[in-house]
Formats: C-alpha cells, sequence, structure tokens
C-alpha cells in the first residue's frame, strides 16, 4: 500500500474570466455526473466535458448491472432519484454465502444499524446515467459538453504554481478554460491523470470473470446468493428486468478452458456452485449470447491531488469486480468530494481535498490488496479438490454502508435546497 500524499495545499484563485466555469469535470459517467450534480446543489459553476456524443435516453449501454448499496443509495434518495432508479428492478433484501456447499453465512441489509435504506439496488449502469443526467441538466449552473476533446492542461499563467487550466476542442472550436478545479473523472485509463503527469501502476485481469443471464424465477426471492467452489467464487443475483445474473470468477486459466469450451460444460460449472439452482440453469442456458466476458484492471495512482487537479472514481482507483464496489466507491468519492471540493474552493486552497484522500486512499488501497490475494489464490491453485476453493468475502458492513470513517460526511453530502432551488444558507 502506497503511503498518502503529503504534497503541499495549492491556492486556488477564482475562474479566470466570467465566463470560466469554477469546476469542469472530465468526463460525464455516473460518478462525474454526480459530483457535478452536487457541485451545481451547492451553487458552483460547473462544466461537465464528455469526449463521447451525446446519448439518447433509453440508448444502447454496456450491459453492466452493477448493485448500488445502501449507503449509494442513501445519497441517490436524499436527491430524490431513487424512485426513478428503483423501477423495473428488483431490490435486493439479503444474502446467503456458501462453501463448498455448505451455507456458512447469511445477512439482511434491513437488520444492518445504520443502513439508510434496507436494500441493496441492482441497476444498469445506462439507467443510473439517464437519471442522473435528467437531473443535471434540470440544475442552474451546470452544463453537458459532448463530443469534446481535452488535448492539454496548460499552466495557467494568471495564477500560482500548480494550476492547470483545460485545453478544449467541440464543435464550435478549440478554447482554453481557466477553472479553479479541474477534475478527471474519465476512467481507468485516465487523460486527465495522464496529462496532469500523475504516475500509475495498472494490473489486468484479461480473462477470468464471467457472466450468464437466463430469466429470473418466481422462487429465487430478493436474494443474493454467493458460492466458494473448488474452482472460484460464484455469486447469483436477480437485476433489471427480471433477470438472474450468475457471475463467476476463477483463474484466467480456467475461465479460458471453461469458456472456449462447450455451452453445456460452462453451463454445468455454474449448476455445479449452485446446486439449488442447477436444473434451471441447464434448462435455460441455451445460447452463446448469455456469455459475456468482462476485462478488468487495477489501477494505483501515485496520488489523487496535484496542484488544482483532482482524480475521482476509477480514475483515482480502478479496482476489479470482485466484492462489487467499483461504482459503489466511485459514487461515494463523488458525494464525499462534492463537500470537500466545495470546501476548498471556499477557502481558496486544496486543504480539504487532501485531507479526503489522505483518509480515503489507505481505504481503497486496503480493499485493492484484498482484491489482488484473492485473485492470486485463484490463478494459483485452481480446483485444489479440497470443496473449500480459495479467497474470502470482504467485510460486510463496510460494503453496504462505505468506509467507517466517512459515513457522516456520506450523510450530509446532500445540501439543503431552499424553495428557489438553490442551497439553503
Amino acid at each position: 500500500m502506497s503511503e498518502p500524499s503529503t504534497a503541499v495545499p495549492v491556492r486556488l484563485p477564482r475562474p479566470g474570466t466570467s465566463d470560466d466555469p469554477e469546476v469542469v469535470i472530465v468526463g460525464a459517467g455516473p460518478a462525474g455526473l454526480l459530483l457535478g450534480l452536487l457541485l451545481g446543489r451547492r451553487g458552483h459553476r460547473v462544466l461537465l466535458v464528455e469526449r463521447q456524443p451525446r446519448p439518447e435516453p433509453g440508448g444502447p449501454g454496456n450491459g453492466i448491472c452493477p448493485i448500488l448499496q445502501p449507503a449509494t443509495l442513501g445519497v441517490l434518495d436524499e436527491l430524490g432519484l431513487l424512485p426513478a432508479l428503483a423501477a423495473n428492478t428488483t431490490p435486493v433484501t439479503g444474502g446467503e454465502v456458501a462453501v463448498g456447499g455448505t451455507p456458512v453465512a447469511a445477512y439482511s441489509y434491513g437488520e444492518l444499524p445504520g443502513a439508510p435504506v434496507g436494500f441493496a439496488l441492482p441497476t444498469s449502469i445506462l439507467r443510473l446515467r439517464d437519471v442522473l443526467t435528467e437531473a443535471v441538466l434540470a440544475t442552474p449552473g451546470v452544463e453537458i459538453v459532448h463530443d469534446a476533446t481535452v488535448h492539454e492542461l496548460p499552466a495557467r499563467d494568471d495564477a500560482g504554481p500548480g494550476v492547470r487550466g483545460v485545453r478544449l476542442e467541440t464543435a464550435e472550436g478549440v478554447r482554453t478554460l481557466r477553472p479553479a478545479l479541474v477534475v478527471g473523472s474519465d476512467g481507468k485509463r485516465s487523460a486527465v491523470r495522464e496529462m496532469a503527469g500523475i504516475p500509475a501502476t495498472v494490473r489486468e485481469y484479461r480473462r477470468g470473470y464471467t457472466e450468464l443471464r437466463m430469466p429470473l424465477p418466481e422462487w429465487w426471492g430478493p436474494v443474493m446468493r454467493a458460492a466458494f467452489t473448488p474452482d472460484g467464487y460464484l455469486l447469483g443475483t436477480p437485476i433489471a428486468d427480471s433477470t438472474l445474473l450468475f457471475a463467476w470468477i476463477t483463474g484466467p486459466d480456467t475461465a479460458a478452458e471453461a469458456v472456449d469450451g462447450p455451452l453445456p460444460a460452462l453451463a454445468e460449472r455454474f449448476a455445479t456452485g449452485m446446486p439449488h439452482a442447477a436444473d434451471w440453469i441447464r434448462e435455460h442456458t441455451t445460447h452463446r449470447d448469455q456469455i459475456r466476458e468482462f476485462l478488468h484492471h487495477i489501477v494505483r495512482p501515485e496520488r489523487w491531488v496535484d496542484g488544482n487537479v483532482l482524480l475521482v472514481g476509477d480514475s483515482a482507483h480502478g479496482v476489479h469486480v470482485y466484492g462489487g464496489q467499483g461504482l459503489n466507491l466511485s459514487l461515494q468519492d463523488a458525494a464525499c468530494l462534492a463537500t470537500a471540493a466545495d470546501e476548498a474552493l471556499t477557502a481558496g486552497h486544496t486543504g480539504a481535498l487532501h485531507a479526503f484522500e489522505a483518509v480515503r486512499r489507505p481505504f481503497v488501497e486496503g480493499f485493492q490488496d484484498m482484491q489482488e490475494a484473492h485473485l492470486d489464490a485463484l490463478a494459483a491453485r485452481p480446483g485444489s479438490g479440497d470443496g473449500a476453493g480459495a479467497g474470502h468475502l470482504p467485510e460486510f458492513a463496510p460494503l453496504a454502508l462505505g468506509q467507517a470513517e466517512l459515513r457522516e460526511a456520506l450523510a450530509r453530502s446532500v445540501p439543503a435546497q431552499a424553495p428557489d432551488g438553490v442551497p439553503a444558507s
């Protein structure tokens, strides 16, 4: 685990002109959208920059369907977005864990002290993007520009050392923005991170995560079921559109042998790991298009704050899917950083951003360490024959409630709104 940043805070200037936003967020994915929304609710002028074309609501997505945990849902609920997100999906109220076919644990979100809601929620990235985008566009002072390219983060000649602007190309031409704060929310391959000169180590997992989707049977219930087997870890959960998702994490060689082999043999891998659903799995695994593999990365930048440049979400800490925390970590980052960025802009220096990094980065890198240890164990001993498999589940409470040191910050991350829609004093 790397040491927290000890960089000296820099002075944040005001925007260069009255036309410049206070904050430029590069990347209009869920984390960038949530950060922009919360900063707009605090009265800041924000520009979200997205390289992709403007999406049509309900347009094609990447098929990823993450499970939002109660800590994340509490923020979205405070924003009034939860009903829209919950449409056409199945809230998950609890879970079960088995090792070698033997039940070893069960949990209920409703019985977890301090949970802001009593369930987790599977939702598509597409649906989450659409709901957040609609909320952002309804927020005064926040804009999104699509089909835009950031070419450079030039030093601001009207500000002190370490303060950068944004060289931006849109359909209207090329211009240089001079915001107070630049945020990189542009993913694991962050261009902002590279342009800011922040080194990062990247570990790639090309194979080892395989999904199988099928109709959701009525008897499954609102439950996630996890199983450790001799050749990996298997999770079964309801997701959106009355679909049952099975996710299998194993070593890359085992995955290659199974996924590249006959479909019935691959279905049997899933059926063996979920004995009570075995007949349903065998009967409903009929087409190759039910199977998907995803590439994953673990990304560790040397620092999250550099001058007036801030990294958030996957730009700051790409994680593997094991533990189901990638999007939750990113959205919880955005919620807490909205408060920290507001404090930094008000104080005129980056001290609050460094303070957040000092608390958050050791927690996230500890989670990455756990993931790497588990994945290395799977690669080293697939199919040990003892029925137990390798690895362990992370502790339940931090997954559901978020990092203990930041729960209070999450609870107060949504500012009160006055009747006219501006932040209440």
